[in-house]
């Protein structure tokens, strides 16, 4: 199924994570090749364009990886969850706009129950994530990205 939504803008990059893939060793008389499987977390290879999202609320960061072998050539992709999705949608959760974090959020969605649950308050704040990845030499800062509009599925 094709998306009947057209736009100006050419995509830049489509960075998977959740995935599993084999690197064969650096050493040009190695056949040697491993798996590496990144939960929750994306390729950051020496140069390899990295993005590390925010919340709907919060910023995001294009990074470029620092291709760092004690982290498996890895950056994390986002801070993680402080609640989970049941919790925020179950009866008797708040849904109040500004004790979700969606005050000015402008998100577009199928399903209003996924605004719900993907709320700026379900996410770690982002910013001691990046400060942490930077200062361990996996990830240089390119860009901080506010966001304008969300969508989700």
């Amino acid at each position: 199924m094709t998306c009947p939504i057209t736009s100006p803008y050419q995509k830049v990059r489509d960075i998977v994570y959740n995935l599993s893939s084999i690197q064969k060793s650096k050493n040009p008389k190695s056949k040697i090749e491993k798996w590496v499987i990144r939960k929750g977390a994306c390729p950051a290879h020496t140069g390899q364009p990295v993005i590390i999202p925010g919340s709907m609320g919060a910023y995001s960061y294009l990074m470029v990886g620092k291709g760092n072998p004690a982290f498996c050539n890895s950056a994390s992709h986002g801070a993680g969850r402080i609640r989970s999705r049941f919790d925020l949608s179950r009866k008797g959760a708040s849904q109040n706009e500004t004790e979700l974090g969606l005050t000015g959020v402008d998100c577009i969605t199928l399903r209003e129950e996924r605004r719900i649950e993907e709320a700026p308050a379900a996410y770690k704040p982002i910013q001691s994530v990046i400060d942490v990845q930077v200062e361990a030499e996996m990830v240089d800062v390119v860009a901080r990205l506010s966001p304008v509009l969300t969508f989700k599925a």
